[in-house]
């Protein structure tokens, strides 16, 4: 429950796709729980973001909130049998100065990598989005976007089977590759003069996907956020302490590397 006097970060959400698939039911539950005038910040994360220009009821809602951050992940997979419900990347790039434009500044938006994949499909290509890091660096650049985050595939058991299921085998990378693929992004990150931080990632720093410092500084009014550490997350994850809205449930955009709970659709596999 939002206490009477708590101003609370707002996750929408980590769990499930809230933006791309559940427009409608995202805005019920911000007006029934999360109304603006008790949120500091509205967090969202998305690899389908349009709905916020395109959906009339959201757009109207979320400008009502004094601060939207939004998580915009983008992983070169989007529309191929790997993420067969996600839109491709050209069609969410082209949304995202219309969202900067929306949330007030290009530092209220961090572009995601993840997860980097490494597999074998079942005719015996060796498949890795890691080469999409360029256009990543690219499209921060023209897009004023500073802060860059990224991850690896984790091989969860379900996310092992799913892969089996489809005829993929995962090529699993050791601490030290990770370690030499960071190495390679960090410093084409820093020479474009961008930040990359790495999500819950053993053998890397810990950063902080929500961050009470950073929502605080962006805040219009300069509200303070929390700064206690978030609970429940997984190991390594630095963030602050947010409410997230979303659940669970089966996810249209059945990326077939999910640790979540990615649909079941027919896969149309390249010829």
């Amino acid at each position: 429950m939002i206490m009477k006097n708590d101003m609370f970060v707002i996750s929408a959400s980590r769990r499930e796709e809230m933006l791309g698939f559940s427009p409608d039911l995202l805005c019920d539950l911000l007006l029934k729980k999360c109304p603006p005038e008790r949120v500091h910040t509205l967090v969202f994360w998305s690899k389908h973001p349009i709905n916020l220009i395109n959906h009339h009821r959201l757009n109207r809602l979320v400008k009502q909130y004094a601060q939207v951050f939004l998580h915009l992940t983008i992983t070169g997979m989007g529309g191929t049998f790997l993420e067969p419900g996600i839109p491709s990347p050209l069609k969410v790039i082209a949304t995202i100065q219309d969202i900067i434009n929306l949330v007030g500044s290009p530092e209220r938006v961090r572009l995601r990598f993840d997860p980097i994949v490494h597999l074998q499909f079942p005719d015996g290509t060796i498949y890795s989005n890691l080469s999409f890091f360029e256009s990543i660096v690219e499209i921060a650049q023209s897009n004023g976007i500073r802060n860059l985050i990224t991850s690896w595939m984790t091989p969860y058991p379900k996310v092992l089977n799913r892969l089996k299921a489809n005829g993929i085998q995962p090529i699993l990378q050791s601490s030290d590759d990770i370690l030499d693929e960071w190495n390679q992004l960090k410093i084409k990150s820093e020479h474009a003069g961008l930040n990359l931080n790495a999500c819950c990632m053993e053998q890397l720093p810990v950063s902080s996907c929500i961050d009470g410092d950073a929502l605080t500084e962006l805040h219009p009014m300069r509200l303070k956020a929390s700064e206690e550490k978030a609970g429940g997350q997984r190991n390594r994850c630095g963030c602050t302490k947010s409410w997230d809205i979303g659940w669970y449930k089966s996810c249209p955009g059945g990326c077939l590397y999910c640790y979540a709970n990615p649909a079941k659709v027919v896969r149309k596999w390249p010829s």
